[in-house]
């Protein structure tokens, strides 16, 4: 079960940058857990707080020009 003040993010990335995603996460003090949806098309969910929430739009806003990464829409979340 989720928390409820938990924010999901969907993420549609190469599935071989996948490792290095949840290797960044863990480095930048855990700003988000990165659950793997769907190994075989590069789906993964990452699970943060509303207080890092810019943190990783910020992060991920900057990977966007090191690499192909595209945050999909949830209900209730905007990309």
């Amino acid at each position: 079960m989720m928390h409820e003040d938990s924010i999901q993010l969907l993420i549609e990335m190469d599935k071989k940058d996948i490792a290095f995603l949840v290797g960044l996460m863990e480095a930048y003090d855990e700003f988000a857990v990165v659950r793997t949806v769907d190994q075989s098309r590069g789906l993964v969910e990452l699970i943060c707080s509303p207080d890092y929430m810019q943190e990783v739009r910020y992060l991920l806003d900057s990977l966007k020009n090191e690499m192909p990464l595209r945050v999909l829409e949830k209900p209730g979340v905007k990309p």
